[in-house]
């Protein structure tokens, strides 16, 4: 960003006048008033000669594919957590559909609820109600929802 002439110059008469006031007023001894203007004279002109800031421009598209699995890791760990620290609802979502899916495998209708005795026998009480609040999970609640999820295998229930 250049400065032009016009508004160098008024600065460098603000620059000599501070100090000349400064020095008139008993502030500054002459040698030291004279001394401040040249100091503040030489800033007025280099700040005048900086070059302009570089402006960082996003690239107008998104790259589309990625080397390895960055790609999906990467745009995944941006989805799961919103401002407020809790899941998003896209993932809540998707865990619920991971759990149903899970235990669909294991020939347990989650909407079923003659067995959500054997549903909170697999995942957990807490994990069953949490899923089914449709509350935001923090990341530890998250974390606890996938570890009981993947703690399932593929065994049929006894019913």
């Amino acid at each position: 960003m250049t400065t032009s002439v016009r508004g160098l110059a008024i600065r460098g008469v603000l620059a000599v006048a501070l100090c000349a006031a400064l020095g008139f007023g008993g502030i500054l001894d002459p040698t030291h008033a004279a001394l401040c203007a040249f100091l503040l004279l030489a800033v007025v002109l280099l700040q005048g000669r900086r070059p302009p800031p570089l402006e960082a421009e996003w690239p107008s598209h998104s790259f589309g594919h990625r080397a390895g699995g960055r790609d999906a890791v990467s745009d995944l760990s941006w989805q799961v957590f919103g401002e407020d620290r809790r899941a998003s609802d896209r993932i809540v979502r998707r865990a619920r559909d991971l759990a149903a899916a899970r235990l669909a495998l294991l020939g347990v209708d989650p909407a079923d609820p003659a067995r959500r005795g054997d549903v909170e026998r697999l995942l957990g009480a807490s994990v069953v109600a949490g899923l089914a609040s449709g509350q935001r999970p923090t990341a530890r609640t998250l974390q606890t929802w996938l570890d009981a999820i993947d703690r399932l295998r593929d065994e049929r229930t006894t019913r």
